[in-house]
C-alpha cells in the first residue's frame, strides 16, 4: 500500500510539473499583416497661442534710489535706500492669484549676472527686497543700488515678471481626509 501511494504521489507531481511548464510558453510569432491605405488628410488646424501662460515682462529698467531718513533734532540718519518702478500691468488680480518677480542684472547687458529678489549677499551684507502694489513695485535696500554707468556700460538694472493666476488649486479642505467614501468620490477613484 505504501509503493502505491508514493507511486502514486510522484506521478501526480510529474503531471502537475509538466501541466505547469507547458503553459508558460508562447508559440512562435505569425506573419506581419498587410499595410493598410493611407487615409484622407485632414484640414490645418488655427494656429494655437504662444506657450508663455500669459507672461508679462518689462525690458531691463533703469532705477534710482533715494534715501529713507530719520530726523532726531539735528541729526539725519539714513535706515535704507527705497525706488519705486512703473508695473502698469500689476492688478489686483495678479496680487491675490498670481506670480510676481523682480530681477536685478548686478553686470551689464553683454556679461549678465542675474539675481532674483529678495536679494541678500553673506559677503558683504547687502539686501535687496521688493514690495508689490497694483501698478508699482516699491524696492527697498540697506545700501544705495542704484543703476550706474561706468566705461559706457550699465550695471544694476531691473527687470520684473508677471504671471496672471490661471486655474485655482482644488481646495484641500473640500474633502474629509478621514472618510474613505469621501475621499474615494474626491480623487474619483473606482473599487
Amino acid at each position: 500500500m505504501k509503493k502505491l501511494t508514493l507511486q502514486s504521489l510522484a506521478t501526480i507531481m510529474l503531471a502537475i510539473t509538466i501541466l505547469l511548464s507547458s503553459c508558460g510558453k508562447e508559440g512562435p510569432q505569425g506573419p506581419q499583416g498587410e499595410q493598410g491605405a493611407t487615409g484622407a488628410t485632414g484640414a490645418t488646424g488655427a494656429q494655437g497661442a504662444v506657450g508663455t501662460a500669459n507672461v508679462i515682462y518689462s525690458d531691463w529698467l533703469d532705477a534710482t534710489f533715494t534715501a529713507d531718513t530719520l530726523h532726531d533734532g539735528s541729526t539725519i540718519d539714513t535706515v535704507g535706500f527705497y525706488t519705486t518702478i512703473d508695473a502698469p500691468k500689476l492688478t489686483t488680480d495678479i496680487l491675490t492669484s498670481g506670480e510676481m518677480k523682480v530681477y536685478i542684472n548686478l553686470g551689464t547687458a553683454d556679461d549678465a549676472y542675474i539675481a532674483p529678489l529678495p536679494y541678500f549677499s553673506p559677503y558683504n551684507g547687502v539686501t535687496i527686497e521688493p514690495n508689490f502694489y497694483a501698478g508699482s513695485i516699491d524696492i527697498y535696500s540697506n545700501l544705495n543700488v542704484s543703476t550706474a554707468t561706468q566705461n559706457g556700460s550699465k550695471y544694476r538694472q531691473y527687470r520684473y515678471i508677471l504671471i496672471p493666476g490661471g486655474t485655482s488649486a482644488r481646495k484641500a479642505s473640500a474633502v474629509d481626509w478621514n472618510d474613505y467614501n469621501a475621499v474615494k468620490k474626491y480623487l474619483n477613484l473606482k473599487d
